[in-house]
């Protein structure tokens, strides 16, 4: 194999995207679904570094939600404000489970089932009565 093929071939492990060395196959990455007992799905997107988030520790995230249908609801990222809480006493009961054991920089994939988001009551004129709400969260920081 010649060097610049091998070194093109190389890269294309390492990178997403190889169009920069005109091979346009793409590598795809398993990212495994965990469920947990109370019905919280999420997916590590993004790994991030650090220590793992505990319940009683502060955070600083973004996020986007989205409804079933797969509209935008909400997004931290929209209003260019991050949201900061603690651990245990999120704004939806469904995030201290799916984001426990985050890591500062992390990105997951989160589905929180009606009982542990808004529930029977939804939020009027944006997110319907035991509607499943799906987000986009980054943990921005750990303190």
């Amino acid at each position: 194999m010649r060097p610049t093929l091998l070194l093109a071939t190389l890269a294309c492990l390492l990178l997403p995207s190889c169009a920069l060395f005109g091979i346009t196959s793409k590598v795809e990455v398993d990212h495994p679904l965990h469920v947990l007992e109370s019905g919280v799905h999420y997916r590590e997107i993004v790994m991030g570094q650090g220590p793992p988030l505990e319940t009683g520790q502060a955070v600083t995230i973004d996020y986007t939600g989205y409804l079933a249908d797969g509209s935008v609801f909400d997004s931290s990222l929209e209003r260019g404000l991050t949201l900061d809480f603690v651990l245990g006493d999120a704004p939806l009961p469904g995030w201290n489970e799916a984001l426990l054991g985050m890591r500062a920089g992390g990105r997951r994939h989160v589905s929180i089932p009606p009982e542990l988001a808004y529930g029977e009551a939804g939020v009027e004129g944006l997110v319907p009565p035991n509607e499943t709400l799906v987000f986009e969260i980054w943990l921005l920081e750990i303190r």
